[in-house]
């Protein structure tokens, strides 16, 4: 008799482990469970972006809206269609407006360009140097509506020199 209250009770004890063992399994899988559609995203089976993009380094003179007496220079990094990204050495908060003067290769003109600040990639805190290890920042500027000209004239440009 004595030995099967033991085993009753070991028998019990063996259960509670086991519900408080898989009760703390599922806050860990609960906690990094995947959410919504990040590993798409992440695994390259979706692109968000609307326009493929091409590197390319093109010269480049903007302006922040409202103009500032300065005006800064420098190069493109990639464009699309929808915009471009560029390498700066300030912060360009998100949303600012930007008037931009793009040299097209075999372009007798300067592309006047407006646009949109998208994205700031080091703004946060992650250090991006050049090589001569000033701190830069890469920025996204999203292209809006404009000069139809100078647009077509961009486009064109994309068309026949970057796809391949």
């Amino acid at each position: 008799m004595n030995i099967i209250i033991i085993l009753v009770f070991i028998a019990i004890g063996l259960f509670l482990v086991y519900l408080l063992t898989s009760k703390e399994d599922r806050k860990v899988s609960e906690k990094f469970a995947t959410r919504g559609k990040v590993e798409e995203y992440c695994a390259g089976e979706k692109d968000r972006r609307r326009c493929e993009r091409f590197d390319t380094e093109l010269d480049l003179k903007y302006n922040l809206i409202p103009p500032t007496k300065a005006e800064f220079s420098t190069n493109t990094k990639n464009i699309s269609k929808t915009g471009i990204s560029i390498l700066v050495y300030e912060i360009l908060p998100k949303d600012a407006l930007i008037d931009m003067e793009i040299s097209v290769p075999n372009s007798k003109e300067t592309l006047r360009l407006r646009g949109k600040v998208a994205w700031c990639e080091g703004c946060e805190g992650a250090e991006r140097l050049d090589k001569d290890g000033k701190r830069t920042f890469l920025i996204g500027i999203e292209f809006l509506e404009g000069d139809k000209k100078h647009q077509d004239t961009l486009m064109e440009y994309i068309d026949k020199h970057l796809k391949k």
